[in-house]
């Protein structure tokens, strides 16, 4: 019982935690077909919803997509083989959509299938960069050659066969799953290799493929050492110039795969789910956060072999300002038995630390006591990253990368509360260059945003401690001073400012002398706000451009 909870648990996360839909149809009979689960990212994606589990497919779709859906299904009834298929949808937010289909028959003790597992991965960009090489990609076909490095750095195994089935090449991959050398290879047959008990399925198979029907099969072969591997194979045709000399033998190991499928294996349906298409990390750890299981996909994401992270220390992989956050996380569930998500920074081999997210769910044993927990991570260190940019573009200024309008008003407004308290007195400088227009038109705009450039960066070389300059946008920058505690502070800070601007700035072989008008305004003992704060020194620097140019004013409070 303790196992069956722990397997159906880890089917939870695994099936919940990743990106791909997971369909889980049962077989009710002849042509009828009903839904027995159907994951987040389904209902997310598609017309589906949770009220659709337990319909039959006509129930839930139209007359023409009930009529597709069927007869795939009774084909891998039929067959009781894995079939895949390419396919094109449109999602909830109506956007087209392309997606690769694996489904996956579980057969009972009988051989009879129960029910069908479908796994659907998106796979849009792949094909709209397929598309739109088209033209690149038919005269790659002309020579062997010209896939030279897609295939030698394929992961997975690639042996070319003649119609015989005899090998007459392969890439490195094919030489490690093998054991053997590809000249040791050559001239043999593929047959040679497969276990006694699948040689004529293998052989039934190929003579299929040549026949057109390049699917997906599942047979197992036996390398050098003699032992017996598990494998998916297919063949797909070798096009030069409309004929076609042999094929590709495409070999994916699915030793772990299939492991990963033995954990989640139980419970009353009994059903599996083949996860050859997930990507994601998947992690198994004991009540004292001891690594029992990590995915081979950790190597692809994080760059470490799975095997040599089994029996580190806790945690020893994740940044040294999230453990705490990880621990507490990880306590947490296994106390609550609720489940969590985080966004933590996680030990890469090469690129070092990379935002990762992290789901987590506890499993309880039949005494209710918590015994391990399964995680999934993920890399997000790009979606990071782009929200970092985007970040950067709302609260920077493009041009002199000084904090903007909007920073510099929510961070003023943060110091401004904190004034109550700490006593201390806030001063905001508005400053403007005098005749900027004047650059523009006699120089031009590049001229203009060199100027602008220089004496931000200038202007930003005055700040010290918690003052801050950002630039408003135009010619116009202001200042947060966070201790004015009188005039004479401000003095200081002003002085420094007019001293920048007596050096010439240098552009493109010119030398630009600039002056500035700056209004001051310190924060009044009353309560306000910065706004209001700001529109004082706003009057104040235009007050200094009336009386003359190159000065400052300061507003009277």
């Amino acid at each position: 019982m303790e196992s069956e909870v722990a397997s159906l648990s880890f089917a939870r996360v695994l099936m919940e935690g990743i990106k791909e839909m997971v369909f889980v149809v049962r077989v009710d009979g002849a042509n009828s077909f009903t839904y027995d689960f159907l994951n987040n990212a389904v209902i997310e994606r598609t017309s589906l919803v949770s009220a659709s589990v337990g319909k039959k497919l006509n129930e839930v779709h139209s007359t023409s997509m009930t009529t597709f859906l069927t007869e795939r299904y009774n084909e891998v009834v039929q067959t009781t083989q894995s079939i895949s298929y390419e396919d094109s949808f449109y999602c909830n937010r109506n956007k087209l959509l392309y997606s690769k289909t694996v489904m996956t028959p579980f057969l009972d003790e009988k051989g009879i299938c129960t029910h069908i597992v479908s796994l659907v991965k998106d796979i849009t960009n792949e094909k709209i960069a397929k598309l739109e090489s088209e033209g690149i990609r038919e005269r790659l076909e002309e020579s062997n050659a010209r896939y030279r490095s897609l295939f030698d750095n394929n992961a997975d195994a690639i042996f070319t066969v003649d119609f015989n089935g005899h090998i007459t090449g392969g890439n490195s991959s094919g030489s490690i799953l093998s054991g053997c050398a590809m000249k040791e290879l050559a001239g043999k047959s593929f047959f040679d290799f497969v276990i006694t008990e699948d040689v004529e399925r293998a052989k039934n198979y190929f003579h299929l493929s040549i026949l057109g029907d390049n699917k997906d099969w599942r047979f197992s072969i036996s390398n050098k050492s003699g032992k017996s591997i598990a494998c998916l194979v297919k063949f797909i045709p070798i096009s030069v110039k409309n004929n076609i000399p042999g094929f590709y033998m495409i070999v994916k190991d699915m030793t772990e795969l299939d492991k990963i499928s033995g954990l989640y294996e139980a419970g009353e349906e009994n059903f599996r789910i083949i996860a050859e298409n997930v990507h994601d990390v998947i992690i198994l750890m004991d009540q004292d956060k001891q690594y029992l299981y990590m995915s081979p996909s950790c190597e692809n994401i994080f760059g470490f072999r799975a095997e040599g992270i089994i029996g580190k220390k806790p945690f020893y992989n994740v940044h040294p300002e999230d453990t705490s956050v990880a621990e507490q996380a990880f306590n947490q569930a296994a106390k609550e038995g609720s489940t969590f998500q985080l966004q933590i920074r996680l030990l890469h081999k090469s690129r070092g630390w990379i935002w990762t997210e992290v789901s987590g769910m506890p499993v309880f044993g039949e005494d209710q006591k918590f015994n391990r927990m399964v995680m999934v991570a993920r890399d997000i260190s790009i979606q990071k990253e782009y929200e970092s940019q985007l970040h950067h573009f709302a609260y920077f200024d493009s041009l002199t990368e000084l904090p903007n309008r909007r920073y510099f008003q929510a961070y003023a407004t943060e110091k401004l509360e904190q004034n109550d308290t700490s006593q201390r007195n806030l001063a905001i400088l508005l400053i403007d260059i005098d005749d900027f227009k004047d650059i523009n038109d006699q120089w031009g705009h590049e001229i203009g945003d060199a100027v602008i450039q220089e004496f931000g960066y200038r202007l930003n070389r005055c700040m010290v401690g918690e003052n801050m300059a950002a630039r408003l946008g135009g010619d116009e920058f202001i200042v947060l001073l966070t201790d004015a505690a009188d005039k004479e502070k401000v003095s200081e800070v002003t002085d420094a400012i007019y001293r920048i601007t007596k050096e010439p700035i240098n552009v493109q072989e010119l030398s630009l002398y600039i002056t500035i008008s700056m209004g001051v305004a310190l924060a009044p003992t009353e309560k306000t706000s910065i706004s209001t704060i700001m529109k004082r020194a706003d009057m104040a620097m235009y007050k200094a451009k009336q009386l003359e140019k190159n000065s400052f004013f300061v507003s009277p409070t």
